[in-house]
């Protein structure tokens, strides 16, 4: 979301061209906290309203387990991830959706053998 607010080309047009766009309730925290060290005031209103038209899922105590078992999978293979990552790609393979990502954390082969990892952007 933050490289679509930000008008990185080939994700603009991506996102544009979705029918619906969901994202883990994280990434909506993730955006809000930028605003909150931008200069000259902190808006989170409006800056949720910028995305409005994204659909949040819940990180849930489901996606919670999920994210547990990948981090177990993904420590076994060596190749552990934040938690804050980990809870994003969780919320994704609970809800059976595509992550669609455009940041190199997200870029891991044990990652990749867990769900489906669409890449966009400059990284």
């Amino acid at each position: 979301m933050i490289d679509y607010l930000d008008g990185i080309e080939e994700v603009v047009e991506f996102v544009d061209e979705q029918p619906v766009i969901v994202t883990s309730s994280i990434c909506v925290y993730e955006v809000l906290a930028g605003e909150a060290f931008t200069a000259g005031g902190t808006d989170l209103v409006g800056a949720r309203e910028n995305f409005g038209r994204v659909t949040a899922l819940d990180f849930t105590e489901e996606a919670a387990f999920e994210a547990a078992r990948m981090q177990n999978r993904l420590l076994e293979s060596g190749d552990p991830m934040s938690p804050r990552d980990l809870m994003i790609a969780a919320t994704a393979r609970s809800e059976g959706k595509e992550l669609v990502v455009s940041d190199a954390d997200f870029d891991t082969e044990g990652l990749r053998e867990l769900l489906s990892v669409r890449k966009l952007g400059p990284y």
